[in-house]
């Protein structure tokens, strides 16, 4: 255990809920993982901010109806699979509703974040097929035809991830 995680009553207290809702061993360590990794990541943003904390309780305050949704954007941002994705939001759903069963928060923060598709964007997706061909009658080369295709792949992802909410709000 980290230091910090030793302090933090927030995750000790999580984690001890998750134990007591029968989860399996493999899914518990993959959530105690998750968490961790979600608490660095929104330390990490806060420090970018000028706040500085340590523990996931220290955040709580900073907690907004988007974070859930903020973070979907980072693990999409670094290519990070789907179903790893979709794991890690699943562990938040899992703390937002502990926050609120033991009143920290008084909202739902991941209420309108959504699952990414599992379904992939395959190499057999006709705009992908089509824009292939051009750039092969371009004289693209192969590398640079592979670069674009993983690109165009990403921000499909991106943008499943992203249309969930407007980007005005």
């Amino acid at each position: 255990m980290q230091k910090t995680e030793q302090k933090d009553k927030i995750i000790l207290n999580f984690l001890e809920y998750l134990k007591n809702i029968n989860l399996s061993n493999k899914t518990y360590k993959n959530y105690k993982s998750d968490i961790n990794h979600f608490t660095g990541w929104l330390i990490l943003k806060l420090r970018t901010w000028g706040i500085t904390a340590e523990m996931l309780s220290e955040t709580v305050p900073f907690i907004t109806s988007k974070t859930a949704h903020e973070y979907k954007l980072y693990l999409v941002d670094n290519n990070i699979s789907a179903s790893t994705v979709n794991r890690r939001l699943s562990t938040l759903r899992h703390l937002a509703k502990f926050m609120t069963e033991i009143q920290v928060l008084d909202f739902n923060f991941t209420q309108n974040v959504e699952n990414m598709s599992l379904t992939k964007i395959e190499k057999g997706n006709p705009l992908i097929v089509n824009f292939e061909k051009y750039l092969e009658k371009e004289n693209v080369s192969k590398s640079t035809v592979k670069n674009y295709i993983s690109d165009i792949k990403q921000f499909f992802a991106w943008f499943e991830a992203g249309s969930e909410t407007n980007p005005t709000n």
